[in-house]
C-alpha cells in the first residue's frame, strides 16, 4: 500500500512544484491528489486498525474509555485539519434563501406588526371615570351646605372611534405590506452581494495565474541576463510588475472581505461564504413584464390610505366632546336625598380657526402622499427601463468576449510568452501584449459584472 501510494505521489510531484506556463492549472489538482493520497495512507495504516482494536477488541484494558475518548478527539482533530481554515462554499439560490429566512429586518417586521395590531384595539379609548365629591350651596344661613357625591365620565364624538379604528389598520396593513418589500430587497441585497463577491473572486484567481506567469518570466529574465542576453531592465521590470501584482492581489482580497461582511450581516451568519468554485456565472434574467405591483407602490398607496383616515380622524376630533355625572345622596344613607346629573356638549368656538386648518394640514399631506406615488412609479419605470438597456448593452459586449476575446486573449498570452523565451521580443513588447491580453480578460470580468449588477436590479423593479 505503501509503495502504491509513494509511486502516485510521486507522479504528481512534478506538477505541484511546476512553475512553467499552465501551472497555475496543474499545481492546485497535483496538490490536492498528493494531499489526498498521503491523507488516505494515514488513516488506512494507523488510525483504521486503532479503531477496529478498540472498538472491537475483547480485552478490558486499562485505561479503556479514557483512551477511546482521547482516539475520539485525535479523529475529530485530524478531520478537521483540512477544513480549519476553509470557508464554506455557498450556492445563491441557498444565500437567498437563508437570509429571507434569518435576516434580522424580518424579525423586526414581525414586531411592528404586532405592536400595530395591538394598536388597533386601543381605538375605543375611553377617557378615565371621575369620581367627585361637592359642596356649593353654601351661605350665611346655612353653613353645611348640600353634599354631593357622584361619578363624572366624558366620551369623544362617537365617530372618531370608528375613525380611529380605521387608521390604526391602515398603519397595520402598511406594517404587513412592508414585508413584501424587505423580502425585494433582501433578496436584491444579497444577490448584489454574492454576484460581487463571486467577480473578485475571479479577479483573484486572474491575478493569481498572472502571478505564476510572471514568477516564471522573472526567471527566464534572470537566466538571460545571467547569459547576457537581455539587459537589467527586464529583470527589475519582471520583479516591479510582480510588486504589483500583489498589491493589487492584497486590495483585492479586502474588497472580497468587505461583501462578505454583507453577506454574513444578510444571512445573520457569525460565518465566512465564498460563493461556488467556479467561473462567475451570467445571471438568468427575462425582460417580460413582472408580477404585478412593486410592493414598493403598494406600501406608497397605503400611505395614501393611512393619510386619507388620518383625515377623518381629525374631522371627528374636531366634533363636540361629550360629558355627563350623575350623583346622590342615597350613597350615604339620607332620608331625604339630592338626585341629579348633568350633560356637557364642548364646541370648538375659539378653536375653530385651528381645527380648520387641522383639517386642510391633512389634505394637504394626502396630497403630498399621492404625488409621491405618482412619482415612486415614474422613477422605477424609468429606473426598470434604464436597467433593461444596461443589460443589452452589456449582453452585445459579452457576445463578443465569449465568441471571440477570451480565446484571442489566450492565445496573445501563449504566443507572447513562448517569443519571449525564444528571444523574439523583449520584455517591454512582451508587457504590452500580456498588458492587452489582461486587459480584455479583465474587462470581460468588469462586462460581467455590470450585467449581473443590471440584471439583479432589473429583477427587483420588475418584481421577480
Amino acid at each position: 500500500m505503501l509503495m502504491t501510494a509513494m509511486v502516485a505521489s510521486l507522479g504528481f510531484l512534478p506538477m505541484a512544484i511546476s512553475s512553467s506556463a499552465g501551472a497555475e492549472v496543474q499545481k492546485p489538482l497535483a496538490t490536492v491528489v498528493i494531499g489526498g493520497l498521503v491523507t488516505a495512507t494515514f488513516l488506512t495504516l494507523f488510525v483504521l486498525p486503532l479503531l477496529y482494536i478498540i472498538f472491537n477488541t475483547k480485552f478490558d484494558f486499562k485505561g479503556k474509555f479514557k483512551l477511546r475518548n482521547t482516539t475520539a478527539i485525535i479523529i475529530l482533530f485530524i478531520a478537521g485539519l483540512g477544513s480549519a481554515n476553509a470557508q464554506q462554499r455557498i450556492p445563491i439560490e441557498r444565500a437567498v434563501e437563508t437570509a429571507l429566512q434569518s435576516n434580522q429586518q424580518l424579525d423586526i417586521n414581525k414586531s411592528e406588526i404586532q405592536a400595530a395590531g395591538l394598536n388597533v384595539k386601543t381605538a375605543v379609548d375611553i377617557p378615565k371615570t371621575g369620581v367627585f365629591a361637592e359642596n356649593e350651596d353654601l351661605r350665611p344661613s346655612d353653613r353645611t351646605g348640600i353634599l354631593k357625591i357622584g361619578i363624572s365620565q366624558s366620551f369623544a364624538w362617537p365617530g372618531l372611534y370608528a375613525a380611529r379604528k380605521s387608521y390604526f389598520k391602515n398603519q397595520l396593513q402598511y406594517s404587513q405590506l412592508n414585508t413584501a418589500l424587505l423580502n425585494a430587497t433582501i433578496k436584491r441585497d444579497v444577490r448584489t452581494a454574492y454576484y460581487k463577491l463571486w467577480y473578485l473572486q475571479d479577479k483573484q484567481l486572474l491575478y493569481k495565474r498572472l502571478d505564476s506567469i510572471y514568477t516564471q518570466l522573472s526567471k527566464t529574465a534572470e537566466v538571460r541576463l545571467k547569459a547576457g542576453d537581455v539587459a537589467q531592465l527586464d529583470k527589475i521590470a519582471a520583479e516591479a510588475k510582480l510588486l504589483e501584482l500583489k498589491a493589487f492581489s492584497d486590495q483585492n482580497r479586502k474588497d472580497m472581505s468587505v461583501q462578505q461582511q454583507q453577506l454574513m450581516m444578510l444571512m445573520n451568519l457569525n460565518e465566512w461564504l465564498l460563493p461556488v468554485e467556479a467561473p462567475l456565472g451570467k445571471a438568468e434574467v427575462s425582460l417580460s413584464e413582472g408580477g404585478g405591483l412593486h410592493p414598493l407602490l403598494t406600501l406608497q398607496e397605503q400611505n395614501v390610505k393611512i393619510a386619507s383616515s388620518n383625515i377623518s380622524v381629525i374631522r371627528n376630533s374636531n366634533m363636540p366632546e361629550l360629558s355627563g355625572r350623575v350623583f346622590s345622596q342615597r350613597l350615604y344613607g339620607l332620608d331625604d336625598p339630592y338626585t341629579g346629573f348633568s350633560a356637557t356638549a364642548s364646541f370648538p368656538l375659539f378653536g375653530a380657526v385651528s381645527a380648520h386648518n387641522k383639517v386642510k394640514a391633512a389634505k394637504a399631506e394626502k396630497e403630498v402622499q399621492e404625488k409621491n406615488l405618482a412619482y415612486q412609479t415614474q422613477l422605477l419605470a424609468t429606473q426598470k427601463n434604464s436597467s433593461a438597456a444596461e443589460i443589452e448593452k452589456n449582453l452585445s459586449l459579452l457576445n463578443f468576449y465569449e465568441t471571440s476575446g477570451l480565446k484571442q486573449a489566450e492565445d496573445i498570452i501563449k504566443a507572447s510568452t513562448l517569443s519571449y523565451r525564444s528571444g523574439e521580443i523583449s520584455f517591454a513588447e512582451l508587457g504590452q501584449f500580456l498588458t492587452q491580453a489582461v486587459g480584455i480578460r479583465q474587462n470581460y470580468l468588469d462586462v460581467l459584472n455590470q450585467y449581473n449588477l443590471s440584471a439583479v436590479q432589473f429583477d427587483y423593479f420588475n418584481n421577480k
